[in-house]
């Protein structure tokens, strides 16, 4: 399919497979579209093929078809979407995925409805349930640090490890702790601003961005996870 830009929007692809094969996904907040392009070069010279732009700023969605049109190889996903226009706003760009920081039942079936790829945001057992009823199985742990982190982690894995959903820790994730989290089995990627903050985006320091992703995915390589 081929959105009003004339740009693929490749649906149908497999975002599981995606965020299992890359294991980190960066959470990425852009205030000016002109770092869009060199920010996505960092992060794929570095090993990574994914990535979240948060609809935080104005620039989000612009950034978002940038590189789409630019680097098709990148799987770019709209992140922080609250609001069912944001969703359209996502579509429009050419974002592959989004996912939200929360579970709100009403815009999640809005992207069902425009079938649209949504990671929901979860943090309770009934917050899972409800998802997965709706037919979700990817879900964003969130925020995963200021409830428990690896114990909750492993608290819910009791009762929902037979739903086969698989997780997405955010919030509080770093280069320090990233690597326990990948270490359970319904983990599927790790989400974190660490690998390309604001502040190295905001010096431009692309260098150091393409560096994280490095020392992030020997980390990943050199312990086995």
């Amino acid at each position: 399919m081929v959105n009003k830009e004339g740009m693929l929007t490749q649906k149908g692809f497999d975002l599981i497979q995606i965020l299992s094969k890359n294991r980190i996904l960066p959470a990425i907040t852009i205030n000016n579209v002109e770092d869009a392009l060199p920010l996505t070069e960092a992060l794929l010279k570095g090993g990574l093929e994914v990535m979240e732009i948060a609809f935080r700023t104005k620039a989000a969605e612009a950034s978002i078809a940038q590189i789409r049109k630019h680097f098709p190889e990148m799987t770019v996903g709209a992140g922080t979407l609250v609001h069912t226009d944001q969703v359209l706003k996502a579509i429009d760009s050419g974002a592959l995925f989004g996912l939200a920081p929360g579970f709100n039942p009403r815009l999640c079936q809005f992207a069902i409805d425009h079938k649209f790829e949504m990671i929901p945001g979860v943090i309770t057992p009934s917050e899972i349930e409800n998802a997965y009823d709706l037919g979700f199985r990817i879900l964003k742990l969130f925020p995963i640090s200021q409830f428990g982190g690896m114990e909750l982690l492993k608290a819910l894995n009791g009762p929902y490890g037979q739903l086969g959903v698989r997780y997405i820790p955010m919030g509080g994730v770093d280069i320090g702790n990233f690597g326990e989290y990948l270490k359970d089995k319904n983990v599927v990627s790790v989400g974190g601003s660490w690998i390309a903050s604001g502040k190295l985006i905001q010096a431009k320091n692309f260098q150091a961005i393409q560096e994280n992703v490095t020392h992030a995915l020997l980390k990943i390589q050199g312990t086995g996870i």
